[in-house]
């Protein structure tokens, strides 16, 4: 079922295309579909205040069978006040045509990332709000004549900010060797800056809700289902992904 979230976002993307769109143009198409992403993550500190960051996933359509993209994220992170920490890094993103709506080519991409995220407790729940703006170098992986050979094709510069809201909390007495389980619920919306229309708009919604299983003092694995809407403007189309989420946490001391 779609959270109020997605069906607020669902609603102004329909919105755009309604007024965008004439009367004569090609309709509106979504595709449906089941994918998994695998992902690793790392908060290490190395001083007081300053923490090494590393995030990484692999992402599969079809609940793994075809390939559909690899992401390695590492940054620093610096907590500059109680529950205000301030971060920064690179990331290399490996994209494969996919799905029913499919890319014309593979891409591959060079980001700098910066971020701010915000935390603090409303009652029985941690809330944490994450603001993060991207600048995006993409280029496809274009075929050579005569060889089974790929090429970098032209390089194209986007930006993108991008929020995420999340609340955990323990899911009552249930525990794990006497560390309790958490339910949790995020989700995070990536509006493209810029662009062909230079202004604000909905590229993706993410909304995820799932269970955090305490591994051991440090580790932590999530269990969560991530319903996934993408939106693809030139082609007057979007797809929602229905992912299952796994994810490894590590939080150092």
């Amino acid at each position: 079922m779609a959270t109020p979230a997605l069906r607020m976002v669902s609603a102004v993307a329909l919105l755009q295309i309604m007024a965008a769109a004439p009367a004569n143009a090609q309709p509106w198409v979504t595709r449906h579909q089941d994918a998994m992403w695998v992902g690793a993550f790392v908060d290490e500190p190395i001083t007081r205040r300053t923490a090494l960051w590393f995030d990484g996933s692999w992402r599969r359509m079809d609940f793994g069978a075809d390939p559909q993209q690899l992401l390695v994220r590492p940054g620093v992170q610096i907590t500059v006040a109680p529950g205000v920490r301030v971060a920064g890094g690179y990331a290399y993103i490996a994209t494969a045509p996919y799905g029913s709506l499919p890319s014309s080519s593979a891409t591959r991409e060079h980001r700098s990332w910066q971020q701010i995220s915000l935390s603090h407790r409303a009652g029985p729940f941690t809330v944490s709000h994450r603001y993060r703006l991207e600048q995006r170098w993409i280029h496809p992986l274009l075929s050579v004549a005569g060889s089974d050979d790929r090429e970098a094709g032209p390089t194209t510069y986007q930006n993108r900010l991008r929020y995420m809201p999340r609340a955990q909390a323990n899911l009552g007495s249930l525990t794990l060797q006497g560390r309790p389980l958490i339910g949790f619920v995020w989700n995070e919306l990536l509006m493209p800056l810029g662009g062909a229309t230079q202004t604000l708009t909905i590229g993706q919604n993410r909304a995820t809700v799932g269970v955090g299983v305490p591994l051991s003092t440090r580790i932590r694995a999530e269990l969560g289902y991530m319903n996934l809407y993408n939106a693809f403007a030139a082609r007057r189309a979007n797809e929602v992904n229905h992912t299952l989420w796994l994810s490894w946490h590590w939080t150092g001391q």
